[in-house]
């Protein structure tokens, strides 16, 4: 019983520590909350937000062959995929026909789904990093 104050006192230095921790100041606009941050939390957020951006999408690519029947394939495509975006690329030896452009793996993998139904061969491509030069 005589030692009760020394289990107390640890607890007492933590939570001082603990709660001065949560005294940042906060400002709160209409519909929004902006909390102060320090320099290094911005210079980390402005850092991700640049990779997510060169990060690229997920793409969906139908056919590799050469250009005239990968246009011919491009202007005959699925009216249920006119909307998503879609490329021609080349990388040696054939041409490329890339369609979709998604963000997360979960999604792609649901349209590719959809995607095969009509184009058995469609694989699924990992988004590359985009390179600054």
């Amino acid at each position: 019983m005589k030692h009760k104050p020394f289990y107390i006192l640890p607890f007492l230095f933590f939570s001082t520590g603990f709660s001065s921790a949560q005294e940042q100041p906060i400002k709160i606009e209409k519909d929004s909350v902006v909390l102060s941050t320090s320099e290094k939390h911005t210079a980390l957020l402005a850092a991700y937000i640049n990779y997510q951006k060169a990060r690229g999408d997920y793409r969906i690519q139908i056919y590799s062959g050469p250009l005239d029947q990968t246009e011919a394939l491009l202007e005959n495509l699925d009216e249920s995929f006119a909307e998503w975006p879609k490329s021609i690329d080349f990388e040696s030896p054939s041409f490329r026909l890339r369609i979709g452009s998604f963000k997360t793996r979960l999604t792609a993998e649901r349209n590719l789904i959809a995607v095969r139904k009509k184009y058995p061969a469609a694989v699924l491509l990992k988004p590359q990093l985009i390179k600054n030069n």
